[in-house]
C-alpha cells in the first residue's frame, strides 16, 4: 500500500493500492489492553494483536477508482471543510509532445484524461466526478487544485484557465465559473 495521510479530523487513514488503481480507507480502532503485572513495560506481555497494523486499524472499504491506463495520483488528496468528502484524482501519464489543439498553449504537456472524484469518506460512495480531457493540471502535492470552504479551484495549465466548482451538501460538483 501507499499510505497517503489521515483526514483532517483524524478519523480516516487514506491509502492507495500498490498498482495505484484502488483507494483503501481505514478507520483507527482503539486497542484496549490491561496488564496484571507490576512491570508494564515488558514487551512479552503486550498482546500479539497490538503489535500488528490490523490491531490498530480496520479497513472500511476498498474502492476501484482507476481503470485502463489511468492511475490514482498518490500525491493528491483534499478533504472538504466538513470532513464529509474527499477529493481524489486519477490521470493518464502526461504526453510531453501533444498535438496542437485549439485554445491550448503550445509546448505544455497534456494528459489524455484527468478525473476528479468526490467520495463520501464514511462509506466510500462516489458522489460525483469531473473529467478533463487533453489538459494538464498539476496534481502532485495538490499544487493545481485548491479547496476553500465549499469551493474548489482547478488550474488548467494547458488552457490557461481556472475552473471554480462548488461542492453542494448533497455531494455534487456544480460549475460556478471558468
Amino acid at each position: 500500500y501507499h499510505f497517503r495521510k489521515f483526514s483532517n479530523d483524524g478519523q480516516f487513514l487514506i491509502c492507495f493500492s500498490r498498482n495505484c488503481q484502488n483507494l483503501i480507507v481505514y478507520r483507527h480502532s482503539c486497542l484496549s489492553y490491561c496488564s496484571k503485572g507490576i512491570n508494564c513495560d515488558n514487551q512479552d506481555e503486550f498482546p500479539i494483536k497490538g503489535q500488528k497494523f490490523e490491531g490498530h486499524f480496520s479497513q472500511l472499504y476498498s474502492l476501484n477508482l482507476a481503470c485502463g491506463s489511468e492511475l490514482i495520483c498518490k500525491d493528491f488528496f483534499l478533504v472538504t471543510d466538513c470532513n464529509c468528502y474527499g477529493i481524489f484524482a486519477t490521470a493518464t501519464t502526461p504526453d510531453s509532445d501533444p498535438p496542437a489543439r485549439r485554445g491550448a498553449i503550445p509546448n505544455i504537456p497534456s494528459m489524455e484524461k484527468i478525473t476528479l472524484y468526490l467520495v463520501r469518506l464514511v462509506d466510500g460512495t462516489i458522489m460525483d466526478e469531473r473529467k478533463f480531457h487533453n489538459d494538464f493540471i498539476h496534481l502532485a502535492h495538490n499544487a493545481g487544485i485548491f479547496v476553500y470552504d465549499d469551493f474548489v479551484s482547478i488550474l488548467s495549465v494547458r488552457y490557461q484557465s481556472i475552473h471554480v466548482l462548488q461542492i453542494r451538501k448533497a455531494g455534487m460538483f456544480v460549475d460556478v465559473r471558468t
